[in-house]
C-alpha cells in the first residue's frame, strides 16, 4: 500500500511539473501554435501582395538546366499572374489561382494550372523535367525577398521584389538581350596565369578543377541571366577562385569580368565548325537531307511495325555522358541509345566519319535487330552493286561543314566532299518525331 501511495504521489508530481512547463511555454510565446501559424500565413500573403510590380522568382530546378526568370504578381483575390523569359513574346502572361496555407509551416501553393508557370514543373517521360514545383515551403520572408524550398525536391529558390520603375516587358527584353550577347557555347576562362576552355550549355558553365590528388573534376555551375549579367546559383570555388557570376556589358569585345574579382574574365571563344559538331548536341532533320543520307534516313520508320508501334522521337549526335564517346543518339518510344562514331578533323570545317561498330546496350540492340541499323549509314554509308543487287556498305566519308552563323550556329549543313548531292542537315533545336507519331 505504501508503494502504491508513493507511485501515485510521484505521478501527480510529474503531471504537475509538466503542466507547469506547458504553462510557462504558453506564457513565453503568448499565443497558441495555431495563432502563430495563422499570423505567419497572413504576414506572408501581406508581403506577397504588397509588391505593386510583383516578384522575380529566380527559378532553379535540375542543376544541368540552369536558372530562369519567372515574374509573378500576387493579388489579394488569390489570383497570380505569371510571365517568364522562356516565352518568346515578352508580353505573354497567364493568370491562375494560388493559396498560402499551412503544411508543417507556411506553404505557397500554385493550385490551378498556369501555362507559363507550369512549364517549369511539368514532368517529361522517364524523369521529373526541370524539377519545378507547384508547392513551395516559405523558409524566410523579408520586405524585399522571400526564400522558398520546393516541397517535393527541396531545391531552394528566392523571389526578389521587382523594381516598380521597370516594366515586365522591359525587364524580360533586357534579359533576352543579355542572353543573346553573352551566351555562347564556349568561352576562354582566364584567372591570373590559368587559362582553360569553359563549356556552356543550358544556362550552365562547366570548368575543370584540379584536385589535391592531382586529378581533375568538372565543376558544373548553373546560372541565371539578369539585366546586369549572368549570376551563378551559389558561389563556386574553382582552383582557389570564388566565382559568383560575370558582369554585362563586356570589358572589351566578348570579354566579361567576374562580379567581385575583375582579374577573372570570361571571353567568348569560337570553336572550329568541326569541333562545334563533335562537342555539341545536334539533331538530324531527315526532311532537309539529300542524296544517300535521305535514302538511308527514309528506311528508319520501317522499324515501327516491328517495334509494336514505337515511334522515333529524334535522331541526333552528341557524346555519351557515361564514357564521352561521340555517337549518333536516338530515342525510340521509351528507350534511348547510342551508336558510336569515329571521327578525324580535316582543317577547321572538314571531318571524316566512320561507324565504330559499337554502341551502348540499346544502341547495339537496335542496330542488330531493326532498321535503325541505317542510322550510321547517314554519315558513313554507300550503296555498292554486288552482282545484280545494290547492297549498303559502311565506310569512311569526308564531309565539308557550313553553318548559318559560325559564332552561334543553329543549323549545320554537311556536304560530302566527293559527292555534293549527299547532304545532311542538323539543327541545334530538337527535331521531334521526324517521321510523325
Amino acid at each position: 500500500m505504501k508503494k502504491l501511495y508513493s507511485l501515485g504521489f510521484a505521478l501527480v508530481a510529474f503531471l504537475a511539473v509538466t503542466s507547469s512547463c506547458k504553462n510557462e511555454e504558453d506564457n513565453v510565446f503568448g499565443k497558441s501554435a495555431t495563432e502563430r501559424i495563422n499570423e505567419e500565413i497572413k504576414h506572408t500573403k501581406d508581403v506577397l501582395t504588397s509588391a505593386k510590380n510583383g516578384w522575380c522568382l529566380e527559378f532553379f530546378g535540375k542543376s544541368a538546366l540552369g536558372g530562369y526568370n519567372v515574374l509573378l504578381k500576387f493579388g489579394e483575390d488569390n489570383k497570380v499572374t505569371a510571365s517568364s523569359e522562356l516565352e518568346e513574346n515578352v508580353e505573354e502572361s497567364a493568370t491562375s489561382h494560388y493559396v498560402v496555407t499551412q503544411s508543417k509551416g507556411v506553404l505557397l501553393s500554385f493550385d490551378t494550372y498556369n501555362k507559363v508557370f507550369h512549364k517549369f514543373s511539368a514532368p517529361v517521360p522517364d524523369n521529373d523535367g526541370m524539377l519545378g514545383e507547384v508547392e513551395y515551403r516559405v523558409m524566410r520572408v523579408t520586405p524585399d525577398s522571400i526564400f522558398l524550398a520546393g516541397k517535393k525536391h527541396e531545391v531552394e529558390v528566392v523571389m526578389v521584389r521587382m523594381d516598380e520603375k521597370t516594366s515586365w516587358k522591359d525587364y524580360l527584353t533586357q534579359v533576352h538581350k543579355v542572353a543573346d550577347d553573352m551566351i555562347t557555347e564556349w568561352y576562354e576562362y582566364v584567372a591570373g596565369k590559368e587559362t582553360q576552355r569553359a563549356k556552356s550549355l543550358n544556362h550552365t558553365i562547366t570548368l575543370v578543377e584540379k584536385t589535391q590528388d592531382g586529378n581533375h573534376k568538372d565543376v558544373l555551375m548553373p546560372y541565371i541571366v539578369k539585366p546586369d549579367g549572368i549570376h551563378f546559383y551559389k558561389p563556386y570555388t574553382v582552383n582557389g577562385k570564388v566565382l559568383t557570376g560575370f558582369k554585362y556589358p563586356e570589358n572589351s569585345e566578348g570579354e566579361y569580368a567576374e562580379f567581385k574579382d575583375k582579374s577573372v574574365t570570361l571571353k567568348q571563344f569560337v570553336l572550329p565548325l568541326n569541333e562545334q559538331f563533335t562537342e555539341g548536341e545536334w539533331y538530324i532533320d531527315p526532311s532537309k537531307c539529300g542524296g544517300l543520307p535521305q535514302k538511308f534516313a527514309s528506311l528508319l520508320p520501317r522499324s515501327k511495325a516491328d517495334l509494336g508501334g514505337e515511334s522515333l522521337q529524334f535522331i541526333g549526335v552528341t557524346r555519351d555522358s557515361k564514357n564521352n564517346k561521340f555517337a549518333i543518339c536516338f530515342r525510340s518510344g521509351k528507350y534511348g541509345g547510342f551508336m558510336y562514331m569515329n571521327y578525324e578533323y580535316v582543317g577547321k570545317d572538314g571531318i571524316k566519319l566512320t561507324y565504330a561498330n559499337d554502341g551502348d546496350g540499346n544502341g547495339k540492340w537496335y542496330f542488330k535487330n531493326t532498321f535503325y541499323m541505317f542510322m550510321p549509314y547517314i554519315f558513313a554509308g554507300t550503296i555498292e552493286q554486288v552482282g545484280d543487287k545494290p547492297m549498303p556498305k559502311l565506310l569512311t566519308k569526308e564531309w565539308v561543314i557550313t553553318a548559318d552563323n559560325v559564332k552561334k550556329p543553329t543549323v549545320l549543313t554537311f556536304t560530302e566532299k566527293n559527292n555534293t548531292k549527299n547532304v545532311v542537315v542538323l539543327s541545334a533545336k530538337a527535331v521531334e518525331f521526324p517521321f510523325g507519331r
